[in-house]
């Protein structure tokens, strides 16, 4: 499909011809295509018409140390899982392990632990100790949550209730979250909360008034690799790959720039 291209250099051996170890080593190289659509600071930060960010700086250390090009590929959420099972991209970030997508993906990682919180101004909402209490206890009015996105399984049976349901609006860029909630179109929305403190470190407006009001879920995750696009031998590479230099502590520094403290949980436990 891509990522390992030899046809070329085939060509050439078959017909006789002499081949450059340059020219092989060239063929041999591998792009791996990465979704990216908008800022999810502090994991994907757009800048200009680059990306950097946590998840692209650990996604980048892994792909230099497996001798290979990192390319971006702009595509919202849903459309990447698409494209991925289609084989038209290689890799996702933050990817919850699930039995239904371990046969499209290679999970490898944890690359972070998501804590998802229900987010807003305190001085506005009603106080919730937990999540049931949306049934029939506390209504925020409207709740954005990104479509496509996994909240866990408990979030997921009281999604369903309808006096939660209709408390949620679907959005489809995360991006959007803090403008919507800025702007008073919605009154909280569930986030991560290293999200959370990234707009409060860089004073984004409003962020210090916003806090979170209660846990809905936390959970490693991970890398996916599409199983369509890249063979089994390069998914086992980039595995062992990740494991020699979270072993060296090659992750560590880059976790520490970006003010991450529970690297010590990130212990890897890719899932093939």
């Amino acid at each position: 499909m891509r990522s390992w291209h030899l046809l070329l250099t085939s060509a050439l051996l078959l017909s006789g011809a002499a081949v450059p170890l340059a020219a092989v080593a060239e063929e041999q190289a591998c792009t791996l295509r990465m979704s990216a659509e908008t800022d999810f600071p502090p994991h994907l930060i757009k800048q200009n018409d680059n990306w950097t960010g946590l998840s692209v700086e650990l996604m980048q250390r892994l792909a230099d140390e497996v001798h290979c090009k990192l390319e971006f590929i702009n595509s919202p959420w849903l459309r990447a899982l698409q494209q991925s099972e289609q084989g038209q991209l290689d890799v996702l970030s933050h990817l919850s392990f699930s039995e239904q997508r371990k046969g499209q993906f290679a999970f490898i990682g944890p690359h972070h632990i998501e804590a998802i919180y229900l987010v807003g101004d305190p001085a506005t909402l009603p106080a919730s100790s937990q999540l049931s209490d949306l049934i029939d206890k506390v209504d925020y009015g409207r709740i954005a949550v990104l479509h496509g996105a996994y909240y866990g399984e408990d979030f997921a049976r009281l999604s369903r209730q309808p006096a939660v349901q209709r408390q949620l609006v679907e959005i489809s860029s995360i991006q959007d979250k803090l403008a919507l909630l800025r702007a008073g179109r919605v009154n909280a929305i569930l986030e991560d909360i290293s999200v959370l403190h990234y707009w409060q470190r860089h004073h984004y407006p409003d962020a210090d008034k916003y806090q979170p009001l209660l846990k809905v879920y936390q959970s490693p995750v991970y890398f996916g690799f599409s199983k369509t696009s890249l063979p089994a031998s390069t998914l086992t590479t980039l595995a062992e790959a990740w494991q020699k230099l979270y072993r060296q502590g090659d992750l560590a520094a880059i976790y520490q720039k970006y003010q991450i403290s529970n690297y010590a949980e990130l212990i890897p436990a890719s899932i093939l």
